[in-house]
């Protein structure tokens, strides 16, 4: 069956200056990422869900490049240049967040995960709160019937503080290590609520590392 094309939305010469500024900066932090030394290999099997934090999404996103991956980010003008950044690098993105597009986007990635593709998904995003999970990864993996993995990612970088997330930029060359865990969903009964999940699954993931990000004093 052929796939919908979604209209995208209309948009004003400021706004679309705004989106071509952020689409290149984008790509820019995609090239600088092009220079950074991965010390392991996520121990995952695939297909399945990959659940990350918003922050640390670049340097596990250019590991995956060009690995047939599927992911999410929201339609404001800040997930829109990232998902266009992304989709250079072979990614299929769904623009969608709980507030605009989530169910469309939500559904497109499982037609993803079905069709046998691995599916990242930012699980505190789009607008946080800041490493606080929510339920998309467990969901989707629960109706795609794949296993679902925990993943942080270990790197020395700038942090973004004007964002949400407080987005880190890796530094040119820096050390990558990945942290990964199978989340067992199949311990869990279909009768047990999604938020109990949700909980356990965010204190595996906070566990797998320390957070390094210190608010200014």
């Amino acid at each position: 069956m052929a796939r919908r094309q979604r209209k995208e939305k209309v948009i004003g010469p400021a706004q679309k200056l705004a989106r071509g500024i952020l689409i290149s900066f984008m790509h820019g932090l995609f090239a600088l990422c092009g220079t950074l030394r991965f010390t392991n290999k996520p121990e995952i099997e695939e297909p399945c869900v990959i659940a990350v934090f918003h922050d640390e999404l670049l340097a596990i996103c250019r590991y995956y490049a060009h690995s047939d991956f599927a992911t999410i980010a929201s339609q404001n003008h800040f997930g829109y240049s990232i998902g266009k950044a992304m989709e250079k690098y072979g990614y299929e993105v769904a623009l969608g967040s709980p507030s605009r597009g989530g169910r469309d986007a939500f559904f497109q990635l499982l037609r993803a995960a079905r069709e046998g593709r691995t599916v990242a998904f930012t699980v505190d995003g789009s607008r946080g709160p800041r490493h606080e999970m929510k339920a998309g990864a467990i969901m989707l993996a629960r109706k795609a019937k794949m296993p679902l993995y925990l993943a942080r990612t270990e790197v020395k970088g700038w942090r973004v503080e004007s964002t949400w997330d407080k987005f880190k930029i890796p530094y040119p060359g820096a050390k990558v290590t990945f942290h990964t865990e199978r989340f067992p969903l199949e311990n869990y009964s279909s009768d047990i609520d999604v938020e109990v999940i949700m909980k356990d699954a965010q204190e595996r993931m906070r566990a797998l590392l320390t957070d390094d990000y210190r608010a200014p004093a």
